[in-house]
């Protein structure tokens, strides 16, 4: 039987939503940026793995920081970083420009993300959120974008608060899995070390 989902922050700015009763192992979560559900293909982390991301991206957000050099508007900055990565002589102001907003690279999450290439620029109290979906491959190049950029700027406190909570859940269902995992193996014979011989 489905469990609720549960949905941290809000799929029309930037929203988590947990569905941890579908998978045993793993934990599925869909993410959505300014409407935009990003991971469509899969939503299947390895929980371990999304404590971690979440982790990094609240170190990242916690508090205030101004807008990186070279930052005009969201879609001019990720249109400057796609140039970046793209111009193979990487020289000039575009590319120092392009090399300092790279570091802002959001939802950089594994395989679940592989396909959604994204930004998350701080602005003060604001964190203007840019990404784009591409088809096959992840954001490499000569895959085909499969929509516009998308650009929505959310308040930096709703996004903490979306991670952090979404933090929460994750590490409690990697712990509730860890055990049920350790559970199966001491029952299948995995761990004997409590068994004693006659």
């Amino acid at each position: 039987m489905l469990g609720v989902a549960m949905l941290f922050g809000s799929r029309i700015g930037f929203g988590l939503e947990f569905h941890v009763e579908r998978e045993p192992y793993l934990l599925c979560v869909d993410i959505f940026v300014g409407g935009l559900h990003v991971n469509t293909w899969d939503n299947a982390f390895y929980p371990p793995l999304l404590v971690k991301k979440l982790k990094d991206e609240l170190s990242r957000f916690r508090t205030p920081t101004a807008p990186p050099a070279g930052f005009t508007s969201p879609l001019k900055a990720f249109r400057l970083v796609e140039d970046w990565w793209s111009d193979d002589a990487g020289s000039g102001t575009a590319s120092a420009a392009g090399a300092e907003l790279e570091r802002h690279r959001f939802l950089d999450w594994g395989e679940c993300t592989d396909e959604v290439l994204a930004f998350a620029f701080p602005d003060g109290d604001q964190v203007h959120l840019v990404c784009r979906v591409r088809d096959g491959g992840g954001f490499t190049w000569g895959t085909e974008a499969r929509c516009e950029p998308t650009v929505v700027s959310v308040s930096r406190t709703v996004l903490v608060e979306a991670l952090e909570d979404a933090l929460v859940i994750a590490e409690r269902e990697s712990s509730a899995r860890l055990a049920a995992s350790k559970a199966r193996e001491t029952r299948d014979g995995g761990d004997v070390s409590g068994v004693r011989s006659s």
